[in-house]
């Protein structure tokens, strides 16, 4: 009896990809292998089951809390997923959608630090129906696109920082519309956008194709603030960036649209090929400006700035 127990453990451990264990490097399989964890834990509704480090540092919208209080009983299954990492930081960025017990759909991201073989951060933007507004489409998303799974040949690939340029140039066409110093994104032209699943760009609106620059153009956005600008996570192998900002207005501005009236925090994750943005799927959740960030910026105006950069 003794012996089968021991067996037992040995394949459990095994069964986790190096989870626990020290290590001088973990690839993507690896890094995916914390991910795959954690949506167990999560689904079976078991902190103990995922192997976080002792002063592991955990946020919800923002909030610090325990990893208990970020789980909920009623998550059955993940319906979608896509997972970036960056194998270089140990940094792991994933966009799911969970089917709740009673039908209901929560869209989530959750961002991983893992260093020494166990997970030191915990990042997470859920998202229920209503908690961003309008935004909302529940069902529109059952496939992952081709654009967050590609493996793009190494000398194909943009720069790590090239990636992030990418990503940048799209906070700034919103920070910059509708002003003389309105720095347009780089875009291509078939760009998509979607926003808690729901398609945004790239079609017919009110008998006016939508792309993804119209809003920019026209200055929909004038007087958004997007401040504490991070980037947590960048794949050069997908080419994907996930870019985590706070969503405000400047000092003294007022939305121009019932679409943009809250403030937000917003996990972007950007599939860029050849320095154009290809494709954007987010993650949004009402978040007043006055509520804690969470997390240190990289780079950005303040919460009350009047900044157009």
């Amino acid at each position: 009896m003794k012996k089968s127990l021991q067996v037992a453990a040995f394949l459990t451990m095994a069964a986790l990809p190096q989870l626990g264990l020290a290590q001088s490097a973990c690839d993507r399989a690896c890094l995916t292998g914390y991910v795959d964890a954690y949506f167990k834990a999560l689904i079976a509704n078991d902190v103990k089951a995922l192997p976080q480090a002792a002063k592991a540092r955990i946020t919800e919208n923002g909030a610090d809390k325990q990893l208990a209080a970020t789980f909920w009983n009623s998550a059955a299954e993940t319906t979608f997923r896509f997972d970036v990492v960056n194998i270089h930081r140990g940094d792991t960025g994933t966009q799911a959608i969970i089917r709740n017990a009673d039908g209901s759909k929560t869209f989530f991201t959750v961002r991983l630090k893992v260093q020494n073989g166990a997970i030191t951060e915990i990042e997470t933007i859920k998202a229920n129906k209503g908690d961003a507004d309008r935004l909302w489409d529940e069902d529109r998303l059952k496939e992952v696109s081709p654009n967050f799974k590609y493996s793009i040949r190494e000398g194909d690939r943009d720069s790590y920082y090239d990636l992030i340029a990418a990503a940048e140039s799209y906070w700034r066409a919103f920070q910059t519309n509708g002003t003389p110093a309105y720095h347009r994104a780089r875009l291509m032209t078939d760009s998509t956008r979607f926003e808690n699943g729901l398609q945004t760009t790239n079609l017919m609106r009110d008998g006016q194709f939508n792309d993804t620059s119209r809003g920019f153009d026209e200055g929909r956005f004038l007087g958004r603030n997007i401040w504490d600008r991070r980037y947590p996570v960048v794949d050069e192998e997908r080419g994907v960036v996930l870019s985590i900002v706070r969503f405000g207005l400047k000092a003294g501005a007022k939305s121009q649209s019932i679409l943009t009236s809250n403030d937000r925090i917003v996990a972007e994750f950007f599939a860029i090929r050849n320095g154009f943005i290809q494709e954007i799927q987010a993650t949004l959740f009402n978040l007043p400006d006055s509520k804690p960030t969470g997390w240190p910026a990289d780079y950005s105006p303040g919460p009350n700035s009047t900044d157009a950069r």
